[in-house]
């Protein structure tokens, strides 16, 4: 092929947002080629990857990033080593346009794009492109919960992805892809250590057992770790912990068995950790909380079976089904101030009163589907499937046992109303793309889910894709999203105190999905084989965002509950500039992101605005890559947000993160690897989710004062050592 020729750039726009768009001509027309699928490849599978950089998240069929009818972000497991991530949320933090912040119940949460959520419900995360949440409030884990020893490569969507995958693909789908027998013939075990009592060890296996026309592959991995933990030293009220540790524990098997077509697989996971937000000032908080002790447990099995029935060489039918039991359970203590009475003697006794919590949430989801896919010539290519998922809440309730006490209070303050309440969502779903000409891909689909609770809803999805050469795409995409209440904010119904007021935020069933329409576009030149240049702008608009509302205390859900309100509109732009001349590796990106609240006409409050991240590597010596990682967030706003709280906006700070990882010692497949996160151990902090952020209290002095005057510490300088063994 003779070499393209460079066009002039010129200058596209896209609503307000402002767009470089660079386009490459060539000498010759390219033909679009269909994607190949890395994972059947069955020699040079890794190479393969690499060059054509094949995903599924964005059509749940494998295509190349640059033709995907979305804006995908692709993180190999090579980088994964080299980069020293630990964890989904350190991958995470480096992607331009996603923020990653503590919470205080000692978890990690991401906000796509400005789109804010406390929950981690506002984007989905798939592993082998199966939903994994919880069933109460659709959570999605990004910390130590999943681990990366199995991971193969991690697929990132900014942006809706509700035509295909429905619920909860709001403003991002991250796919976990796994690793398979084509990737490691074999299996290997690793073990981790590392400051803060951090130990973890695991095995990774996956190989073809059969051949011939009885295929069998069988995959398998297992794994613990157990982590002491630097915990925050002070929650948001400002009150002080014991010891400054959150200790976290994961346990995790899964079991994987594909013969001829028919998988079955169950995954098993118990997460256990710690969140410090009771009071510990007293020395009675110091003797109930113990720092060896989990207080939140997270327990998840998912069961799941298909079959994969080849049409020809043109197409594929897939039934499947699956069963998820997960169990969260959870408890803490307090004691009461002490109570001093006057008897009519006149003597004094004092009572001190103690009081505790044990919550229980235990939940079930089961479903299945059929999933059709198409390729019947070079020019056609359609998805399509329907099925239905069904939540049912098992046990969902606080409670409260008073003074040593073996039998709780009734009613508990916090329970499920109907305590055989199931949430159910009928779907069906189309995506067709047409190759129009060579220079021109055309995607349209959407989805239609019909919810037990709010009926039905439809999701379009539309997309324009310009190749005029094989250096250069446009993309120009349009996309609706919504997320559907989950059974937290539907079925739960809580108790009021002596003067009426609600001691949680009640459910309420009469919610609807808050929606979300964005429309992008992205320009990808790759002006030489080692370099990218990538510039994308969107425009999102939020409607009927569930949030707290208040009523009055005689008010059919009292003076707390969940309600549709509140309008946000979000205008964007990322750019990045990578560059991988062999023994270099040097990623530069950075994003701005203005997102207003129109139902307050302020600021939208907590993530940066500007974010800016930078990624240096080089190869020391053949075999061994030493990376430096650099992470900058401008000011987080919240002065305009949270005015009664009269604080201030969140700083800005910098992170700087080391990588060094080896390919082969001694020729042999051991592999050695080094991460130093927060390097400089920088002392930083994020802010208190938005509906604590302007709550006020009054103060001994009778003065109005924040109610959380403390941000959320973040983690100090972190180390962790690896050594990996094939078998």
């Amino acid at each position: 092929m003779r070499a393209p020729s460079l066009r002039r750039p010129s200058l596209c726009y896209l609503g307000v947002s402002v767009v470089w768009v660079g386009i490459l001509g060539a000498s010759a027309p390219a033909v679009a080629k269909d994607a190949v699928d890395p994972f059947t490849e069955p020699d040079d599978a890794d190479l393969f990857r690499a060059e054509q950089r094949v995903v599924t998240v964005a059509s749940r069929s494998a295509e190349n990033v640059r033709d995907a009818p979305s804006i995908v972000t692709l993180v190999t497991d090579k980088q994964i080593r080299e980069r020293g991530y630990r964890k989904l949320s350190d991958l995470l933090q480096s992607i331009p346009g996603v923020y990653v912040s503590p919470a205080q119940e000692g978890r990690s949460v991401a906000w796509f794009r400005g789109v804010v959520s406390p929950d981690n419900n506002k984007f989905l995360l798939l592993v082998d492109g199966v939903p994994w949440y919880d069933g109460v409030y659709t959570h999605a884990w990004i910390d130590e919960y999943l681990p990366l020893e199995v991971i193969k490569q991690v697929e990132l969507i900014k942006g809706p992805g509700s035509a295909v995958y429905g619920t909860n693909a709001f403003a991002g789908v991250i796919n976990v892809v796994t690793y398979k027998a084509s990737d490691l013939h074999g299996g290997f075990v690793r073990g981790v250590v590392g400051n803060d009592g951090r130990r973890g060890l695991s095995a990774v296996y996956a190989e073809e057992l059969g051949t011939g026309r009885l295929p069998v592959e069988l995959r398998a991995h297992a794994r613990a770790l157990q982590i002491d933990g630097d915990g925050l030293d002070a929650n948001a009220e400002g009150e002080r912990n014991v010891v400054g540790t959150a200790p976290r524990q994961a346990l995790s098997a899964s079991f994987d068995l594909n013969v001829a077509g028919v998988r079955a697989k169950v995954d098993v996971i118990d997460y256990q950790h710690t969140y410090y937000t009771q009071p510990q000032d007293s020395a009675l908080g110091v003797i109930l909380q113990d720092d060896d002790t989990f207080w939140l447990a997270y327990r998840n099995t998912m069961a799941s079976l298909s079959y994969t029935q080849r049409l020809g060489g043109w197409g594929s039918l897939t039934p499947s089904v699956y069963h998820q039991r997960y169990d969260n359970s959870s408890h803490y203590a307090f004691f009461s101030d002490p109570e001093t009475v006057q008897a009519d003697d006149g003597t004094l006794s004092t009572t001190l009163k103690s009081t505790l919590v044990e919550a229980e949430k235990l939940t079930s989801a089961y479903g299945g589907g059929l999933s059709f896919e198409a390729r019947p010539n070079t020019r056609n290519h359609t998805v399509a499937g329907a099925g239905i998922d069904v939540v049912r809440v098992q046990k969902l309730r606080d409670d409260t046992f008073q003074d040593g006490e073996g039998v709780p209070e009734e009613p508990s303050g916090f329970s499920v109303r109907d305590p055989d309440a199931q949430i159910s969502d009928l779907y069906v779903y189309a995506q067709h793309t047409l190759n129009a000409a060579w220079w021109l891909q055309l995607t349209a689909g959407g989805r239609l889910d019909v919810h037990s609770y709010f009926g039905p809803y439809a999701t379009p999805r539309a997309g324009v894709l310009f190749l005029p050469s094989d250096v250069a795409v446009l993309k120009l995409l349009y996309g609706r999203a919504f997320r559907a209440p989950n059974a937290r904010e539907l079925l739960v119904t809580v108790t009021q105190d002596d003067e009426g007021v609600n001691n949680f935020v009640a459910g309420n069933d009469q919610l609807r999905p808050e929606t979300i329409d964005t429309v992008e576009a992205e320009v990808t030149v790759n002006p030489m084989r080692a370099m990218e240049l990538r510039v994308a702008g969107f425009g999102s608009f939020i409607r009927d965002e569930i949030s707290t509302l208040k009523g009055p205390s005689d008010g059919p859900l009292g003076t707390d509950f969940y309600g549709n309100s509140g309008q946000t509109n979000i205008l964007g732009a990322e750019a990045q500039w990578s560059w991988n001349p062999g023994a270099w590796t040097v990623d530069l990106s950075g994003s701005a992101t203005a997102a207003q609240d129109v139902s307050e006409d302020r600021e939208q409050y907590g993530f940066p605005p500007l974010m800016g991240h930078a990624v240096l590597g080089r190869e020391l010596v053949a075999g061994v890559r030493l990376h430096l990682l650099a992470d900058t967030f401008g000011r987080q706003p919240r002065a305009e947000w949270a005015p009664q709280s009269k604080l201030p906006d969140g700083d800005p700070y910098t992170l700087l993160h080391l990588g060094l990882a080896t390919e082969e010692l001694g020729g042999s497949r051991v592999r050695a690897d080094v991460s130093v996160r927060n390097l400089l151990g920088a002392e930083y902090t994020t802010m208190t989710f938005y509906d604590q952020a302007n709550a006020t209290t009054t103060n001994d002095a009778g003065r109005t004062v924040a109610r959380y005057p403390n941000d959320l510490q973040g983690e100090g300088r972190t180390i962790q050592v690896g050594l990996e063994l094939p078998f």
